[in-house]
């Protein structure tokens, strides 16, 4: 009995999602939406599903991720502007 079946060891492991990969040309149309509008609307998340082929999960948790991502870096950016008055 030395089956090793690692895959139901663990009850509430949910099964791994692929990450979803995009194309450069995917993400030239997200980011150039995301320039124009941070927070695009229903209807503009409609287009860019149209415009891009992906699903609208994947380009809502894109523009959360983005957000994200800008706002630590404007605060970092702040921080390192502060840091170098007091030097």
């Amino acid at each position: 009995m030395s089956h090793h079946h690692n895959s139901n060891k663990n009850p509430d492991h949910k099964p791994t999602r692929v990450r979803t990969v995009l194309n450069e040309k995917q993400l030239h149309t997200l980011r150039s939406c995301y320039n124009a509008n941070p927070r695009p609307d229903a209807l503009m998340k409609e287009q860019l599903v149209e415009m891009t082929g992906l699903s609208p999960r994947v380009i809502r948790v894109w523009f959360q991720n983005k957000r994200c991502k800008d706002k630590k870096r404007s605060i970092l950016m702040k921080q390192m502007q502060q840091q170098e008055k007091t030097l």
